[in-house]
């Protein structure tokens, strides 16, 4: 059921999703992200905004900071995921599995790993984290002011 700190959530989360994916483009080789990078990653985090963050507001401000970093870490793994997926696709296309459909989907896993560490920079984890608990204050104050 749409509430308002569902709607701030999705909102808040949306726009920081996309700040998010900006900051991380000079992280990617030669800095030449996916053309996808962008309206992904801010569809991740409305999506992530709507459904986790914004269904929980309402509780109160501490229970937003835990919020938060579950929002941020569920953002971070679901786009290391989707760009991860998006190189098994393009490596299944080029014929690069002799192993069939079972050695992709290992290789999906193992591209998570290469991305993760290709993403492990202070300034956007700590963007990631500390942002995470701020949109989650933001929609808890959303959530509070109108039920």
């Amino acid at each position: 059921m749409p509430t308002a700190g569902r709607l701030a959530g999705a909102v808040i989360f949306g726009l920081f999703g996309w700040y998010l994916a900006g900051l991380s483009i000079p992280l990617f080789p030669e800095s030449n992200s996916p053309d996808f990078w962008l309206p992904v990653v801010s569809g991740i985090s409305l999506v992530i905004g709507w459904r986790v963050c914004g269904s929980r507001a309402g509780h109160g401000y501490n229970p937003a900071i835990g919020i938060g970093l579950t929002c941020g870490a569920a953002i971070a793994f679901c786009a290391v995921f989707a760009i991860s997926f998006n190189q098994m696709i393009i490596n299944a296309l080029a014929n690069r599995y002799n192993g069939g459909t079972m050695e992709a989907v290992i290789d999906v896993f193992n591209q998570m790993i290469d991305f993760a560490i290709m993403f492990a920079d202070i300034p956007l984890i700590a963007t990631l984290l500390i942002g995470g608990v701020v949109c989650a204050w933001i929609t808890e104050y959303f959530g509070q002011r109108f039920p």
